[in-house]
């Protein structure tokens, strides 16, 4: 009973050190977004982005705008694109489902309140300017802040060899933004309750996209043991990190080589080259979805050149088709990139 008593009074206490978010009454600052890994030792791993963040009454209304891709290259082709929304209210935080064209919204916890100290369990270290505003580092475990005035213009995060940086390259304080800037997108607005047990609400609203798990760990909201350097870490990170690229990969490459099959049948009865290009689309339209990449276009069409096109969709189709079988076994991203290889 003092236990909880003691962590209610501790929470009441940070509550109150914190009237506002932000010690600015309103402004916009605009970040890049990079990083990158080896993934596996087959597949490495970039990161590319752009984010704003806009508030207004002292960060009690703000809205987090988020978009980037992630590609893999090596044994594991992958481009994905990622788009994120936050917007919080002083009760509220709604979130945008894009991939479900609707908004999530629900009350804000104790958890969020306390999310709102940047330099918590962080010790200061130095200063630096960040886009023209001089601003306080803050350093812990794998991750270092930039901050001023509890806005930060600067994250930087290393997580099991995985980097992260959030890097402001604008800031405007004090500007007075239009209400249309904090419009949410046009979707239906769900309510749902929010998990009083703070496990439970970070496992319940937990992202399977590399972006947002990168974004969780490097802010600390993780329950990731970022201390621990072991290989058998790093793998169980990686693997949760690029869960859903495992999920698109191991659904998509199947599809690959039956869409090459049936390239392939295609293209041996076609005379013209507008003809061969629309052969091309089954396995095009795959790719595309795998990797943002097709087959170039053909201009000429003749006999040789029909045969060097075949005897290449022939080889690929022959080297899938071998992986196939570690692929259908293959339980996360570590064996899918080994059946690659």
């Amino acid at each position: 009973m003092k236990t909880i008593l003691f962590f209610g009074l501790a929470t009441l206490l940070h509550a109150e050190m914190l009237p506002h978010p932000f010690d600015v009454e309103s402004g916009m600052v605009l970040y890049e977004i990079s990083g990158g890994t080896q993934l596996t030792p087959e597949t490495n791993l970039s990161i590319q982005g752009k984010a704003t963040l806009r508030f207004k009454d002292w960060g009690e209304v703000k809205l987090e705008e988020e978009s980037g891709v992630v590609v893999t290259t090596g044994a594991l082709k992958h481009k994905q694109q990622v788009k994120r929304f936050v917007k919080h209210t002083k009760d509220t935080v709604i979130t945008a489902d894009y991939a479900n064209e609707q908004l999530l919204e629900r009350k804000k916890s104790s958890y969020d309140i306390n999310s709102d100290d940047e330099t918590l369990s962080l010790r200061k270290t130095g200063e630096e300017t960040v886009a023209g505003v001089s601003c306080d580092i803050w350093e812990g475990s794998g991750v270092k802040k930039c901050i001023y005035k509890n806005i930060v213009l600067k994250l930087e995060a290393h997580i099991f060899d995985v980097m992260y940086v959030k890097e402001a390259t604008k800031v405007i304080f004090d500007s007075n933004t239009s209400s249309e800037a904090y419009l949410l997108p046009d979707f239906p607005v769900q309510e749902f309750a929010l998990f009083k047990d703070k496990i439970k609400t970070k496992n319940r609203y937990k992202s399977e996209n590399v972006y947002k798990i990168l974004q969780e760990a490097a802010l600390g909201v993780s329950d990731i043991n970022t201390s621990d350097s072991s290989d058998e870490e790093r793998i169980k990170f990686i693997n949760r990190m690029s869960k859903d690229m495992y999920k698109r990969q191991k659904k998509l490459l199947p599809k690959l080589l039956r869409s090459m099959k049936k390239t392939r049948e295609c293209l041996q009865t076609v005379e013209d080259p507008a003809t061969a290009n629309q052969c091309m689309e089954y396995c095009n339209q795959i790719k595309v979805q795998m990797s943002g990449e097709k087959h170039e276009e053909i201009t000429l069409w003749d006999e040789k050149q029909k045969d060097i096109i075949l005897d290449k969709i022939e080889d690929e189709i022959i080297a899938l088709q071998s992986r196939i079988p570690c692929v259908n076994r293959a339980k996360n991203m570590t064996d899918l990139s080994s059946c690659m290889k």
